[in-house]
């Protein structure tokens, strides 16, 4: 009786085995994918192992928004909203992307990803990620230059980031410290209530911009570049920056920062504790046009360094209705 039901064990395990090879044979990974078809069936099959096809069918992304890149080095079909998103950006080649991604995939979320190429070109990035480059040695990308106030830490940069709505500042008196520039650039808001600031400082003494002189406005890090080398050589590595900042870490780069001075003569007669007029001024209304100070206005200064900002504005304005 025990032999009996010992065969007829044995032969229900080799008919289950049977079936299972025969099963496993015409087993279809793709079965539950609802885009296979003949044309792509091969392919993925070809160049995605089982856990990708999973991932696949998960996600049942459509053909086209992943079979362009089968086959490419740095393929990762977990990875495809981000190469999406970068070639709707434009301006660099797929297997570019792939690369660009496989490096900054594991320094960011895909948010984070979308925030660096809404401020960044595609170029850019691959320049800062894959590129050496001395002056971006172990440092941070900022990732959105636009939430940036006062001051950049020393271990972030803003590396090649150029504001995408510059516009040079006309109307107001302008003596630009960089050699052999005429003009400033700022960003089109900033450029607008800067000018329209200086207007109203003309109550302040009845001169054009209360007498005050805008120096400086947007710097590229091209032009950071240059001015830091030449302090270098001037003052030294112990001095240069009492003199100059690291290029990538001026907010100057950010386009809505802005440096005036007071006219020589207006100073001239000033104690050293005392505040300028220009000072007290802006103190009192550079906010109504959304600029705040960088340095410190609770002491006399020789120059005044404010920044703009489109929230600060808003309120400003805000305030205004409210009253």
């Amino acid at each position: 009786m025990r032999v009996k039901r010992g065969l007829f064990i044995g032969a229900l395990l080799a008919l289950f085995l049977c079936c299972f090879h025969i099963m496993n044979q015409h087993y279809d990974e793709l079965s539950r994918y609802q885009y296979a078809d003949d044309e792509n069936r091969k392919l993925i099959l070809e160049y995605m192992t089982t856990e990708d096809i999973n991932y696949l069918i998960d996600r049942q992304y459509k053909p086209e928004e992943f079979l362009e890149y089968l086959g490419m080095p740095h393929f990762d079909i977990r990875y495809v909203d981000w190469y999406n998103y970068a070639k709707g950006v434009g301006g660099m080649d797929d297997a570019s992307i792939l690369e660009l991604v496989d490096t900054m995939k594991d320094q960011m979320s895909y948010s984070t990803f979308k925030v660096y190429c809404s401020n960044y070109s595609l170029t850019q990035l691959k320049s800062f990620y894959l590129e050496e480059n001395a002056f971006v040695h172990d440092q941070t990308l900022i990732s959105n230059p636009s939430s940036v106030t006062n001051k950049i830490e020393k271990n972030m940069t803003l590396f090649t980031y150029e504001p995408k709505d510059l516009v040079e500042v006309s109307g107001i008196p302008i003596v630009n410290q960089m050699q052999g520039k005429e003009t400033i650039q700022l960003s089109q808001n900033a450029a607008k209530e800067l000018v329209s600031m200086c207007n109203a400082a003309f109550e302040i003494n009845e001169k054009t911009c209360g007498n005050m002189v805008v120096t400086t406005g947007y710097i590229s890090f091209d032009t950071q570049e240059q001015l830091y080398e030449e302090a270098l050589l001037t003052y030294g590595i112990d001095d240069v920056f009492a003199h100059v900042d690291y290029p990538g870490q001026s907010v100057y780069q950010l386009g809505n920062v802005v440096r005036l001075v007071v006219a020589s003569v207006e100073t001239t007669e000033l104690q050293e504790t005392e505040i300028s007029p220009q000072q007290l001024w802006l103190i009192e209304h550079a906010h109504e046009y959304g600029f705040e100070f960088v340095n410190d206005p609770a002491r006399p200064l020789e120059e005044f360094i404010l920044q703009y900002h489109e929230e600060l504005k808003k309120s400003n304005e805000e305030g205004d209705e409210a009253q």
